[in-house]
């Protein structure tokens, strides 16, 4: 496979909603009914689905684009090509899917390629703020509209020259529509940028580095030079102040790493099971501190099992470490209406409809499945009527998906260089006033976006914008970045520096940003943390020689297992956002009744661990990443469970088949030397 040279899109236009006619709102995509993949009394399928970000189809759409652009900034790079990383933000591919099939088999009328064996099978990119009526063909249609964004200093829209935007397409459409005059686009290099990466396979947390387009007289680089000196840098927004204690834990550096009411994947004897966590504490042994969790494993409805205690972050993965496995019950992973938890056939899986499987291995998926698409806002500040018939709700934090984030929490975004984030500053739920008034309400994250910036810099050098390894907890902590955040990096520029002569710094890019919650991978965490436990063979080495890349580029994002575990024969199926009034609701019957998850860090005053945990057959785990090595080393041959009683339960009896990631590489696929070597290229197959 060619290498490429990634391009990331700064600017965006896209609308993911509009109002239209005054007052009602919108989705810019394709309609409900459009989404629809019921076929009717004939066998026809008539339906658009989202093309997820590593398909073909999307990866397709982008090196043409990636193509066209270093055509036009005559960039001349023999070795690479280019490739856009992401659309612009807001901006997202769908497909429109035709088939017909009788008799359990589809009938192909089309003979051309682009139909992939359907009726037909055509790619059509939304997100333009005329709405969803308005949306781009082909990849030589958007290039106008990219190259716009990429070049054009005002972000006049009457400068773009696409279908969409022009003024002759807006006076054929509109009659007497107001045509102004074309104006000259400006080309400038500074609005876009370049990743310094050398393929996409090996994500770098490198700076992204300016495009080597031509270079322009002296003169215009002087105008450039002055008009660009009179723009005010942003300005980043101090951070707010935690409002709890758990919040002020929370921010803290090489503290606890999970938080209550989170869901994780977590060390069940020799094997992994899926869990959520009910509370925290810590103990003191020797003047160190020993932080505990109790964690209640994920089960089908009135089956559950008791929470066990864990006291170490190996026998710990966060839920986004891992891709989703596939179900034991075979019949589960074929349905072309998929499995959901609440509307599971618990029966027709223990009368084996579906095949030979483990009903809680399954029923743990599902659960899981499940809260990863809710999320619930938690701590009400205050409440605010921008306009009438309009409530805004502040709030101090949500659960997000599997994942709770405090205000003043970095979160990774789902656009971008893969390793931008958003400093949180307020969660704003918007309720209007209608007889619809019965419909969710919108929920908008407000906060900085920064991205992971590298520079040259040797040993003994010092910049303003790198944190000094001298400085210490007694130093006034940055007003705008996380403690947390600034740690981190100054662990590991103290290893990159001397290595190889190169620091990071995060740099603001947009300050105030709203964003919508489909726009979060899910929560950051330190690489200087986690990246140990999730490459405890690789990350001595990767830190010896300087190189402890972000810990998101090895995670998934929230919304990625939705279609994760269904055959490639099998629509994609949109990525649910559901509001739920409580964490536990999230978890449903998953969780047994009465089960509460707890805040705070009071040690409990017992726990009841169930030490048998009686399992069947293993989970089939296809991780996606090389976090997913094994860890039982690590915590002295992974099967000893200490419990509140003080006991120790060497897991002789507990399911040693469940997600077994111990057992042999033909059990486990992926775990084989061809995992290796491509993981070893950037965390992706």
């Amino acid at each position: 496979m060619a290498r490429f040279k990634p391009i990331y899109i700064r600017r965006s236009d896209g609308k993911l909603e509009l109002i239209v006619k005054g007052k009602r709102r919108e989705t810019n995509a394709p309609t409900p009914d459009q989404l629809n993949t019921t076929a009717d009394k004939y066998g026809v399928s008539d339906f658009y689905r989202e093309v997820g970000v590593d398909e073909m189809k999307s990866l397709d759409w982008r090196r043409k684009l990636g193509v066209l652009i270093a055509r036009e900034m005559r960039w001349e790079e023999k070795e690479y090509g280019y490739i856009l990383l992401a659309f612009p933000e807001n901006y997202r591919l769908y497909e429109h899917i035709k088939k017909t099939v009788k008799d359990g088999k589809t009938e192909v009328k089309s003979k051309t390629h682009a139909a992939g064996g359907n009726d037909r099978q055509d790619a059509y990119l939304y997100g333009h703020p005329a709405g969803r009526k308005k949306r781009y063909r082909s990849p030589a249609d958007f290039f106008p509209h990219i190259l716009w964004l990429l070049t054009d200093e005002s972000g006049d829209p009457d400068n773009c020259g696409c279908k969409l935007c022009s003024p002759e397409e807006l006076e054929a459409a509109i009659p007497g529509a107001k045509v102004k005059t074309e104006k000259p686009v400006k080309l400038d290099r500074d609005t876009f940028r370049v990743a310094s990466a050398p393929s996409l396979q090996q994500r770098s947390s490198s700076v992204a580095q300016q495009g080597s387009g031509p270079t322009p007289k002296t003169k215009q680089e002087s105008t450039v030079t002055a008009k660009s000196a009179s723009i005010p840098a942003p300005s980043p927004t101090p951070l707010p102040k935690a409002r709890t204690p758990d919040q002020q834990l929370d921010r803290q550096y090489f503290n606890f790493m999970y938080r209550p009411g989170e869901l994780v994947w977590f060390k069940r004897g020799q094997a992994w099971g899926l869990g959520a966590i009910l509370r925290r504490w810590s103990t003191n042994n020797g003047h160190i501190d020993q932080y505990q969790y109790s964690v209640q494993p994920l089960s089908y409805p009135n089956h559950g099992s008791a929470a066990v205690v864990k006291s170490t972050d190996y026998e710990f993965r966060p839920w986004l470490a891992w891709s989703v496995p596939k179900f034991t019950h075979d019949g589960l992973n074929n349905l072309q209406e998929p499995a959901h938890y609440d509307t599971a056939d618990w029966a027709g899986m223990t009368q084996k409809r579906y095949g030979h499987g483990e009903m809680e291995v399954d029923a743990s998926i599902l659960a899981a499945k499940a809260v990863d698409g809710t999320y619930t806002p938690f701590g009400i500040v205050n409440t605010s009527q921008p306009d009438p018939g309009v409530t805004d709700t502040h709030y101090n934090g949500l659960f997000l998906g599997a994942e709770k984030i405090w205000v003043g929490d970095p979160a990774r975004l789902q656009v971008g260089t893969g390793t931008d984030i958003m400093i949180l500053h307020d969660v704003i739920e918007r309720k209007r006033a209608s007889p619809a008034s019965s419909a969710q309400p919108s929920l908008h994250l407000v906060g900085d976006i920064y991205t992971l910036t590298t520079i040259p810099l040797r040993p003994g050098e010092s910049n303003p914008n790198i944190p000094s390894s001298a400085q210490g907890p007694t130093t006034p902590p940055n007003p705008y970045l996380p403690l947390r955040l600034l740690e981190d990096l100054r662990d590991r520029n103290a290893r990159s520096i001397p290595a190889r002569s190169q620091a990071s710094y995060w740099k603001l890019l947009a300050p105030s940003s709203r964003l919508g919650p489909e726009a979060i991978k899910g929560r950051w965490y330190e690489a200087s943390l986690l990246l140990p436990v999730l490459q405890r063979d690789s990350y001595e080495t990767m830190a010896r020689k300087g190189e402890v890349q972000e810990a998101g580029l090895w995670m998934n994002a929230r919304g990625d297992c939705v279609s994760g575990n269904r055959p490639a024969h099998l629509p994609r199926l949109p990525k649910p956002n559901v509001r739920k009034e409580t964490r536990e609701s999230a978890f449903g019957e998953a969780l047994p009744p009465g089960v509460m998850i707890v805040e705070g860090t009071v040690p409990p005053r017992s726990e009841h661990v169930d030490p048998a945990l009686e399992g069947g057959e293993a989970m089939q785990i296809d991780p996606k990443f090389d976090s997913a090595e094994d860890a039982a080393a690590a915590v002295g041959g992974g099967d000893r469970e200490i419990v509140a009683t003080g006991e120790v339960n060497d897991g002789g009896g507990v399911m040693e088949d469940f997600m077994d990631l111990e057992g042999s590489a033909d059990l486990l696929p992926g775990f084989g030397a061809e995992y290796a070597s491509q993981a070893s290229q950037g965390g992706y197959y």
